[in-house]
């Protein structure tokens, strides 16, 4: 479609991770530099599926930094597809430069109370209950269709793994992965590293697959969601350095953190194949 390209698999030569023989890195974050790593995969089949049936808007959520808003904003310029976010919080305050690239991208913007956001389907139903022409897409690009376009990673690869890593938001690219995996009858098990403190939410959504498919990691938030330290940003910066490949302290540096971790505590044995996500998150704006 376009301006979006395709990721690539790439050899991970990484000195941090050498006890690994086989370990790959998988680039979504060059699909796009806007619509940035695993957000396209997300949004994808939402886009299809409101051409194929002419809605008219996407309605989605997300917080005042969210990647997914400004992927929304953006894709729903590329497509002609209006856009709306519902942003948490309702505090007067300057726009900051996501917000404005959403606007900027043609975004209509609300910025509602913390708690009246917690209900979106309520917010749904307040301002679009009555139209028929508007299609819910809930925070983070959560939606069924997203997880058909999240699947596609296996679709992808020429190798099977013993395990596929990547950080995780509200879960919906591990969900995709873990049900491709069953479906493709693959021995592959999928770890999810949480960026957010506490969210065993992960754990309920993923409970009905079988957990010899899965498993969540809640220990490497560093904090909280968006918290980011010196050591951190010395591993980030080591990283960049050894292996030219940038990352982020939300997502992917956290990940990265804690993948060290677990070679270091033998939770791997040298001759796994390991794939690494690299979901994106490097924003270039």
């Amino acid at each position: 479609m376009g301006e979006f390209q395709n990721s690539k698999v790439e050899s991970l030569k990484y000195s941090v991770f050498e006890k690994i023989q086989h370990m790959d890195i998988l680039r979504d974050d060059l699909i796009h530099p806007i619509v940035c790593g695993n957000k396209w995969r997300k949004l994808k089949y939402a886009i299809e599926f409101i051409k194929a049936n002419q809605l008219e808007t996407i309605v989605t959520f997300g917080g005042a930094y969210s990647n997914h808003v400004i992927a929304t904003a953006f894709a729903g310029k590329a497509f002609n597809i209006q856009t709306v976010a519902f942003i948490r919080g309702d505090e007067v305050r300057r726009l900051n430069h996501y917000e404005q690239l959403a606007i900027d991208c043609g975004m209509t913007l609300h910025h509602v109370e913390r708690t009246a956001y917690k209900d979106k389907h309520a917010l749904f139903n307040q301002y679009f209950g009555n139209d028929s022409k508007a299609f819910f897409l809930d925070e983070g690009g959560n939606h069924p269709l997203a997880l058909k376009g999240c699947a596609e990673i296996l679709d992808e690869l020429k190798t099977e793994y013993d395990y596929i890593i990547l950080p995780l938001g509200t879960g919906t690219t591990m969900e995709g992965l873990v049900k491709g995996v069953i479906e493709k009858k693959l021995n592959t098990k999928i770890l999810g590293i949480s960026s957010l403190k506490n969210n065993f939410e992960l754990d309920f959504r993923l409970e009905h697959y079988s957990t010899k498919y899965w498993y969540v990691f809640h220990d490497y938030h560093r904090g909280k969601y968006a918290k980011s330290d010196d050591d951190l940003k010395k591993f980030i910066a080591h990283f960049k350095q050894e292996t030219g490949v940038p990352i982020e302290t939300v997502y992917t540096g956290k990940m990265m953190m804690a993948v060290a971790d677990l070679i270091q505590q033998n939770y791997f044995k040298p001759t796994d194949k390991i794939l690494l996500v690299h979901t994106g998150g490097l924003l270039n704006v």
